[in-house]
């Protein structure tokens, strides 16, 4: 994997001590961001770096203004995707300040052919619908009264995430000591949240409801089915094998994103809906949008949801018509 600091700051020590510190230091340098942006930007770049390596003269690193904007422009043609173009130009600007260079976003070329670009390539955004209370009601019906350890699995899931505004990176993550059960309802702890890179707000509570959708009862229903162990570190939601005295769940490792979407989205289906209007972000954003229609104050609504800023957490409620004739109730005309 490239990374820069070991081709550029640190590539000429004489220190043994000082070369094992950096060796030691790339890994923690890329805890800076969450794992999935660190991903994606180690990706880009890697697909850059192969378009330079192709073309004669260009160096792939440092990266040239000039070479950047045309990849843009070659981008712009291949795949005409807007998230695609704005994403290098972060990557190579990321790994630019990690090799103590100047951010190269900064360049007035750059600049320039993003914001052509921007508006060359833009779309209307198609979000996903968000699930709603009554279609995890008629998930749970009809589950019937002795529903598999396989359905009890996918419910938690769902009411889970529904209930605590969950992205599916914090859901998959969780293991058995990170949740703990109490009277009220539980306490989820998320040791790695996306907008809470230093876990200054890394609880989550969620109340139990002794309703049928009970997020609580249904967690705790699936810890006793899927006999996990409270305080383990094994992932909470894993695979499931079929033997001969029934299911149970695997050992180690956790459910796979796709795996976790196909599963959703066959259950969306069996309810009666179209599956493509649904997405993993659809539990999330039905919790949010529950919450923002029954007047939650923003405070508690943003703590709940881990959300910064509020352009993003606007982002995942759709509001009640009912919520947004208020509107115009209220102009006085």
């Amino acid at each position: 994997m490239f990374f820069p600091l070991e081709s550029g700051l640190l590539s000429n020590l004489d220190d043994p001590e000082l070369r094992r510190l950096a060796k030691a230091l790339p890994a923690t340098v890329l805890k800076c961001k969450a794992d999935s942006t660190t991903k994606k930007y180690l990706g880009a770049f890697q697909r850059w770096k192969t378009w330079a390596e192709a073309r004669r003269g260009v160096p792939t690193f440092p990266v040239r203004d000039i070479h950047l904007v045309l990849y843009l422009q070659h981008l712009s043609e291949s795949i005409q995707s807007k998230s695609a173009v704005e994403e290098v130009v972060h990557a190579v600007s990321w790994l630019h300040q990690m090799a103590g260079l100047p951010s190269i976003a900064g360049s007035p070329i750059v600049q320039a052919t993003l914001g052509g670009l921007r508006r060359e390539l833009a779309k209307p955004k198609k979000r996903k619908e968000p699930v709603t209370a009554e279609m995890l009601l008629a998930m749970v019906e009809a589950a019937g009264p002795s529903p598999s350890l396989t359905e009890i699995r996918l419910l938690a899931i769902c009411l889970v995430a529904f209930a605590g505004f969950l992205r599916c990176e914090e859901l998959l993550k969780l293991r058995c000591a990170d949740v703990t059960f109490n009277t009220e309802g539980m306490v989820i702890y998320i040791a790695s949240s996306k907008t809470d890179q230093y876990r200054e707000d890394a609880s989550l509570v969620i109340a139990h409801t002794g309703t049928a959708t009970c997020p609580v009862g249904m967690m705790q229903h699936y810890f006793s089915m899927g006999q996990l162990v409270h305080e383990s570190q094994d992932f909470i939601f894993r695979g499931i094998m079929h033997t001969k005295s029934g299911e149970c769940l695997r050992k180690g490792g956790s459910l796979s994103y796709s795996r976790l979407r196909e599963l959703l989205l066959e259950k969306i289906s069996s309810l009666g809906m179209d599956p493509k209007l649904f997405g993993m972000h659809s539990l999330r954003a039905g919790g949010a949008t529950a919450a923002a229609n029954a007047g939650v104050p923003d405070r508690l609504f943003k703590r709940h949801g881990r959300w910064k800023s509020e352009s993003a957490k606007d982002v995942y409620v759709k509001d009640s018509v009912e919520s947004r004739l208020e509107v115009s109730k209220n102009l006085g005309i």
